[in-house]
């Protein structure tokens, strides 16, 4: 999930996501890296909208914290949409990556899936957004 931010002035559309990682395979390097790597896929094709007849440059504003402390509570109470969070793990029962359902802000990383400039990330984090795979 993220938020949108609308720079009238400088003609931008923001969307703006902060990823909340955890896991026995998470630690601050990873978090950097995949956050930078979403915003890197998100922000390449220089995409814009046009709104009222004008157009808006799109750029994703996409930060990564590691959070080794986080707590359930602090996920379920969660009222920020630009928060998202992915635990991070060497295994996954199903081998692969996931979020928890379209436009969930909650989601599962399979390290092996992140490494080798991977596009695994950018598109998980495009299922936050409310984005399904195309037919």
């Amino acid at each position: 999930m993220g938020v949108a931010e609308l720079d009238i002035q400088n003609r931008h559309l923001y969307i703006i996501a902060k990823i909340f990682f955890y896991g026995d395979a998470a630690n601050e390097t990873i978090s950097a890296v995949i956050a930078s790597d979403i915003q890197q896929h998100w922000n390449e094709p220089n995409a814009g909208v046009i709104i009222k007849s004008i157009f808006y440059k799109v750029i994703f504003n996409i930060n990564g914290k590691y959070a080794p402390d986080l707590q359930p509570a602090d996920i379920f109470e969660n009222d920020n949409p630009s928060h998202n969070y992915f635990r991070v793990e060497e295994y996954s029962n199903i081998d692969i990556s996931f979020v928890d359902g379209i436009g969930s802000n909650t989601g599962y990383f399979k390290l092996a899936n992140l490494l080798n400039n991977s596009t695994t990330a950018a598109h998980e984090f495009g299922h936050t957004l409310g984005l399904i795979h195309p037919h």
